[in-house]
């Protein structure tokens, strides 16, 4: 009986068996059927704008940041040991305020001694000139030779020549303590501080790096198309967005002599009268005016920031370096990838030379996910 229960689980086993590898033969026929049509991808559709040739001798709006004017570095004029430096980057002082001061120990010591000294000059002094009398009297009645009183007369003058010597010492070691503490020479703010309390600093070491918060200039890098247009005391506008887009006038101080970014160069303008809360290091926009007969014939673009893709750790657009762009072939209905030169920026736009001519079509959308020669499909709004 036992050999008939076996017989028929063994049968059992067989039937299952056979069910499953049916089963997965029909699934691995099914997966590894290729005579079906292949489903195309997706093309995706793309938002384009046209661009034009923007006239280069016309107002230019560029990035910029306010600086503090008249920035200087204030020191003590004599060593010692920083005991007191209480300002900090960003604060604000007035003229005749003690800003920092020194040990006044070893100037307090020099100094009285230098009073002792003058004391016993000034006793030395006296004695001269009284033997001076008593010998001159002398040698009106004869008791007293000539040369006595030539000795008496040299004895007296070095004394007086010891006491004003004295006197000077004096004065420098009153000079020297009172340069122990440093007065601010007029209103301004700490742009940077430059040493720390209980450091031993010598004479000149800059302790604050300050500039006057009355006085405030817009720093800008400008391309170098326009640069020769740019002259002297010409007038400038910036604009803050950090002051509710306050807008402040101003005119050319400084044109760079030499490149800084890529080929652009550094240009200040001295703002007129700027807002009690601007301070240095907010971001601006600053206008500048390109003379027509002025600026160079060169084609610029303001293409929006959009449209820019980054293909490297940049964080946004640099004025002298090249951007990529993605061009719409309407003929071929694809993109054309195209590398530009970045020769300004304000705001959200982004002005490029060359590589464009006027009624390209660029992407301004989804840049980040093309690649040169795909299909793509013009988006429409629906109707």
């Amino acid at each position: 009986m036992n050999k008939a229960l076996r017989a028929k689980r063994r049968s059992a086993s067989k039937t299952v068996i056979s069910a499953f590898a049916a089963a997965c033969g029909a699934i691995a026929g099914g997966c590894g059927d290729n005579d079906g049509p292949a489903v195309p991808p997706p093309i995706p559709s793309v938002k384009t704008v046209e661009v034009t040739r923007e006239d280069a001798a016309q107002e230019r709006s560029l990035s910029g940041t306010l600086i503090v004017a008249e920035e200087t570095k204030l020191s003590f004029a004599v060593a010692g040991k920083l005991i007191d430096v209480p300002l900090r980057d960003g604060s604000e002082f007035k003229a005749g305020q003690e800003i920092a001061r020194l040990d006044p120990a070893d100037f307090e010591r020099a100094l009285a001694s230098q009073k002792s000294k003058l004391e016993s000059s000034t006793i030395r002094l006296r004695d001269a000139e009284d033997m001076f009398a008593r010998q001159s009297q002398l040698a009106k009645s004869g008791t007293v030779s000539p040369a006595a009183l030539s000795r008496a007369e040299a004895a007296l003058a070095n004394a007086r020549s010891d006491r004003q010597i004295s006197e000077v010492a004096v004065t420098s070691a009153e000079e020297n303590l009172k340069r122990t503490r440093l007065i601010a020479p007029r209103d301004g703010i700490v742009t940077k501080l430059l040493a720390n309390q209980f450091e031993e600093v010598s004479a000149g070491q800059p302790i604050y790096e300050v500039g006057r918060q009355d006085a405030l200039e817009v720093s800008v890098l400008v391309p170098e198309q326009f640069v020769p247009a740019l002259r002297y005391g010409e007038p400038v506008t910036a604009t803050v967005p950090g002051l509710q887009d306050a807008v402040f006038e101003g005119r050319i101080i400084e044109i760079g002599a030499m490149a800084e970014a890529g080929n652009a160069f550094r240009v200040r303008a001295r703002l007129n009268d700027p807002t009690p809360g601007a301070r240095s290091g907010m971001s601006a926009s600053v206008t500048l005016q390109i003379a027509r007969d002025k600026a160079r014939d060169r084609p610029v673009f303001s293409i929006p920031l959009s449209a820019i893709r980054f293909d490297t750790t940049e964080t946004g657009p640099v004025v002298g370096k090249r951007a990529t762009v993605f061009l719409f072939d309407s003929a071929k209905e694809s993109v054309e990838r195209r590398e530009v030169p970045v020769v300004g920026m304000a705001g959200n736009r982004v002005f490029v030379g060359d590589g464009l001519q006027p009624g390209d079509r660029i992407v301004t959308a989804g840049v980040a996910f093309l690649r040169d020669g795909q299909k793509v499909r013009l988006w429409l709004p629906p109707e």
